[in-house]
């Protein structure tokens, strides 16, 4: 039996049909010509990635800013309420002041007496509960990042610059100093020392 040779069909003889140089020229700059396009879209969508990343980031800034300012108004308007609650306290706190002097002579207890001490349990309540706590200033050294100076005495009994009176209570809000206290400080009694120097001299 004779085995019939198999004849290649139409398509594939056109495949292994010799091209003709003009054609394979031809083919050849279409695929330079796509393989540059290819790129430039690459180029492109890497620009546009960039633009993308920066507009996001720029976005993520703004959103910080904007919770920071919002978060610093709120802290500023707390601020002030919590100074108003001092003013209260600190009035309070007179009142009370006068009626112990009022006690020492006329020791009687009154309602009165008994709700102004509760309101101001609730007053000292309310700043412990927002974080709002007074600081001792009585014979410590003037600091002025704690203190305000309101009146300077002289004293032969304390170094100078020592805390002698406390005008107004201090107070921090947590780690920050809320209200600075008013203080009487020391300084050197330079008359005593004139005088102990004249006594010395002959």
């Amino acid at each position: 039996m004779i085995e019939r040779e198999e004849r290649p069909s139409a398509e594939r003889q056109w495949e292994l049909a010799p091209r003709h140089p003009g054609e394979s020229a031809h083919g050849s700059a279409e695929l330079m010509h796509l393989t540059a396009e290819v790129e430039q879209l690459r180029r492109e969508l890497a620009a546009e990635h960039r633009r993308y990343l920066r507009a996001l980031a720029d976005f993520d800034n703004y959103r910080k800013r904007i919770e920071r300012e919002l978060s610093e108004r709120v802290r500023e308007g707390v601020r002030k309420v919590l100074l108003e609650i001092l003013q209260v306290l600190d009035a309070f706190e007179q009142v009370l002041g006068l009626q112990r002097e009022r006690a020492r002579m006329e020791p009687t207890e009154s309602a009165t007496n008994e709700a102004l001490h509760l309101i101001h349990r609730q007053l000292v309540r309310l700043l412990d509960a927002c974080g709002v706590h007074p600081y001792e200033s009585l014979g410590r050294k003037f600091d002025p990042a704690l203190h305000e100076a309101v009146e300077a005495v002289p004293s032969r009994e304390h170094e100078e610059q020592t805390i002698v009176r406390e005008v107004r209570k201090g107070y921090r809000w947590g780690d920050h100093i809320l209200r600075p206290a008013r203080v009487v400080v020391t300084v050197a009694d330079t008359a005593a020392h004139e005088r102990a120097e004249s006594a010395d001299s002959p």
